[in-house]
């Protein structure tokens, strides 16, 4: 009987904490996937500061302890840490560089602020700096240099963050923290404690349709870019499949964000294998 190949660290840290992007990652070439779990198990490590913190200072430790690492990567130093040494070796062969990888940590700031976004564009900005980066620099590590495909990547990343901040609306209200725009909010006159009580009320429904609606049409815009994303790199745009799959869910549970029909949805294994196979989103 032949053994099941045993996962690297950060193949398996990936597959653990960020199985969207695991599946997505399968679909790239095979030389390139060890590269992208290595991009991705650095995203989770800096992504769940705030998770990992009980005070805000700490936070920013953890962060500037990032800073360091990647400074000494840039000097040719590389602290022993089983995602620090092979995300070393992308700087090294030039995938990445250690600007890119600054850019993720620079972005995770804001969740150790503690506050909501006043509005959608603010909230756009932060999904851009996450999401719509991790697309790019995904694309990246799969060959995509040109202006246009990094334009296309980071649409559809956009589109599958802004799924992601409803789908983790139950994870953020047990912790007491929101990243719903302010003014939409108060406008759909939904209130913190509707949140973080996980209240199944008209208003919040109103209000995750209203996002869905926007994350509907990111994904069509997104789609009318398809063709500046190269066959090799698109397994950087198929989160977009599975965030297209969670709406879907959303919709059936009548825009109910607390449902576990959609918060504890499964990623569309067909869906994301047949688009997978055939390089489309």
């Amino acid at each position: 009987m032949t053994d099941t190949p045993k996962l690297s660290h950060c193949a398996d840290y990936t597959r653990r904490h960020d199985r969207d992007r695991f599946l997505c990652a399968l679909f790239a070439a095979p030389e390139k996937r060890e590269d992208l779990f290595t991009l991705y198990a650095f995203n989770q490590e800096v992504s769940k500061t705030r998770e990992m913190v009980s005070e805000i200072m700490l936070g920013h430790i953890r962060l500037q302890w990032w800073r360091d690492t990647l400074s000494e990567i840039a000097e040719g130093k590389v602290r022993q840490h089983e995602v620090v040494e092979p995300l070393a070796d992308l700087v090294q062969t030039g995938a990445l560089s250690v600007d890119d990888l600054e850019t993720v940590v620079a972005a995770r700031e804001f969740d150790l602020e503690d506050r909501q976004p006043a509005d959608q564009a603010e909230l756009d900005r932060y999904i851009d700096q996450t999401s719509g980066q991790m697309a790019v620099l995904a694309a990246r590590i799969l060959g995509v240099t040109d202006e246009a495909g990094q334009q296309a990547v980071r649409l559809a990343g956009n589109a599958y963050g802004l799924v992601g901040i409803m789908r983790a609306m139950v994870f953020h209200g047990r912790a007491k923290r929101l990243y719903l725009p302010k003014d939409r909010m108060e406008h759909h006159n939904v209130v913190q404690s509707d949140i973080f009580e996980f209240r199944k009320k008209d208003e919040v429904r109103n209000l995750t349709r209203e996002l869905a609606e926007l994350a509907q049409s990111r994904i069509k815009e997104a789609r009318k870019h398809r063709r500046a994303v190269p066959k090799g790199a698109h397994a950087a745009v198929l989160p977009m499949v599975l965030a297209d799959g969670y709406l879907r869910k959303l919709a059936k549970a009548k825009f109910d964000p607390f449902s576990a029909e959609f918060g504890l949805a499964r990623p569309a294994s067909v869906r994301l294998m047949v688009n997978g196979l055939l390089k489309r989103y």
